[in-house]
């Protein structure tokens, strides 16, 4: 048996169709069906079931899929710390971030980066906290950039600043003119929030909490942008932090003196799973570059 049967079965498993995992792998459909039948033969079992025009994997092929996923994971990442090892300053950082850490600092931190190491290259992504520590229990991403609310037991967690939350209303409200308020004096005024799976929702959820107060959720959605057109909209309020660069014409942003209402950025990563110099550099970098803005930044 070798390695690159196991990549061409894994391959085919997950896509469920030998055209496309030919196309995926650049060899010919021919090739990789010989691959796949002379692999049958040596274990002497079917793997796949025809379903349609393509393929599924049978019980015996889940089983052997499972038992192999975890040595072409080895394999693979052996193969990384050798290329590593040849040059530490060239690589990939893979990086999960929260949407409203895209608008300023993200671009600046990962072109303050490049700036000393311009031959990094970086694969980048916006999700949900919930989904993105997924991600790094999977081992798709090197780290997840997020509010500190879940822990899980593969993840670490490394706290880099905390953030005031402010209550945003529409011009008009009849709280807009005060210098600060209470989170129990918008009690009654309808929320415009973030969905389930966010951190600043499970911040919100919390403070919410906190105060004794069921929020009257009037619309739940995944982008800023449109949570502050349903709040200029008149149709609610929202609990988000100042996120630099959203347009506030229409928009009131007010202090929440009670409960204190505030967020943690933290920096997490899977303990398990290995780093490469160049992520490591990264981790460091970060923590600096972090350490040394202002919350305006």
């Amino acid at each position: 048996m070798e390695w690159q049967q196991l990549e061409y079965f894994h391959t085919v498993a997950r896509v469920e169709h030998f055209t496309r995992a030919a196309e995926l792998l650049s060899v010919s459909q021919s090739a990789l069906s010989r691959s796949i039948s002379k692999l049958e033969e040596e274990l002497g079992v079917k793997l796949f079931e025809r379903k349609g025009r393509g393929v599924v994997l049978n019980r015996y092929g889940k089983e052997f899929y499972a038992k192999t996923s975890r040595s072409l994971q080895e394999l693979a990442q052996a193969k990384q710390e050798m290329i590593d090892l040849l040059d530490p300053e060239r690589g990939t950082v893979s990086l999960a971030f929260l949407k409203s850490l895209g608008a300023s600092f993200v671009p600046n931190l990962v072109s303050a980066f490049l700036g000393s190491c311009p031959r990094v290259h970086f694969q980048l992504f916006q999700n949900a906290t919930s989904v993105m520590l997924d991600q790094l229990e999977a081992g798709d991403i090197d780290f997840c950039l997020s509010t500190v609310t879940e822990t899980r037991a593969s993840i670490e967690w490394q706290p880099l600043w905390t953030e005031d939350i402010f209550a945003f209303v529409p011009v008009g409200h009849e709280l807009g003119n005060r210098r600060q308020v209470s989170l129990q004096e918008l009690a009654d005024s309808r929320v415009i929030a973030l969905k389930q799976g966010y951190g600043t929702r499970t911040v919100m959820d919390r403070l919410y909490d906190q105060a004794g107060i069921t929020p009257k959720i009037m619309f739940e959605g995944e982008e800023v942008v449109t949570l502050m057109g349903f709040v200029r909209a008149k149709l609610g309020i929202t609990l988000l932090p100042d996120i630099k660069g959203v347009d506030m014409e229409g928009i009131v942003r007010l202090p929440v003196d009670e409960p204190e209402c505030r967020r943690t950025i933290g920096l997490a990563w899977n303990k398990n799973s290995y780093l490469s110099p160049v992520a490591n550099r990264f981790r460091q970098f970060l923590t600096e570059y972090s350490g040394g803005l202002t919350l305006a930044e």
